[in-house]
């Protein structure tokens, strides 16, 4: 197999609120591909989740940070708050890393506030609560996810609790990676214009009919991340 000189690189995958490595990558044939491609993957579990269960009092973007370093360079994917955390890294230390796709990243995040302590507030008290929801299917989804991945739903709670650092606009401008925005068309959380506009080495991939949670389970949006993450010219 003919591969670039990228695959030197290894590539970071960090997941979504809830979910693992395993249950967000690997289960749905994301190491396999990139592996295939020529690629050496590295899952970083989200803090209270997956490996990173009891790092409650790291940052995401530390822990990937700390990866990247040992590499000196690496490309990434993040899904979610996993991709906050990417960005937010990639802010901080652009030279770490090349090549990004950042996957369900939408403005209203941003622009909103919807990844503020008052906005998270709700999840988190229903996670906490013993009382299994009736009404709120957004909290019996993730209640899943957790569950499917061997979570620990007090963990995760203090994850989604916990203070983190959010990447500003000035931030985003700061970004050197050739950088793939991927999103859905019925993503609640929005598009990504703002994001495109503010990332100097941006693209933006639409997943027509798309919902947030439908975004890293698409043939489409895999098969296109390895794509870009093998390509050379920016």
């Amino acid at each position: 197999m003919t591969t670039s000189h990228s695959s030197g690189r290894p590539v970071l995958l960090i997941h979504g609120f809830g979910s693992s490595t395993d249950s967000q990558w690997r289960q749905t044939a994301w190491v396999g591909d990139l592996e295939a491609a020529g690629r050496t993957v590295i899952g970083v579990d989200l803090p209270g989740h997956g490996a990173s269960k009891d790092l409650t009092d790291r940052d995401a973007a530390d822990l990937l940070l700390d990866e990247a370093a040992q590499h000196g360079s690496v490309d990434a994917v993040g899904f979610s708050a996993g991709s906050w955390a990417l960005l937010a890294a990639a802010s901080e230390r652009p030279e770490l890393f090349d090549r990004i796709a950042v996957l369900g990243a939408g403005d209203r995040i941003l622009t909103d506030g919807m990844h503020t302590a008052a906005m998270q507030r709700p999840m988190v008290d229903a996670l906490r609560t013993t009382e299994e929801p009736t009404d709120n299917p957004m909290v019996t989804m993730i209640l899943a996810m957790i569950t499917a991945a061997g979570n620990d739903r007090d963990a995760v709670a203090d994850f989604l609790a916990a203070d983190k650092r959010f990447p500003t606009l000035a931030d985003l401008a700061r970004i050197t990676a050739a950088t793939l925005l991927v999103e859905g068309s019925a993503d609640p959380v929005g598009p990504s214009e703002l994001l495109a506009r503010t990332i100097p080495h941006a693209e933006r991939l639409v997943l027509d009919g798309a919902d947030h949670f439908e975004i890293p389970i698409r043939t489409e949006c895999r098969t296109a991340v390895t794509s870009f993450l093998n390509r050379e010219n920016r």
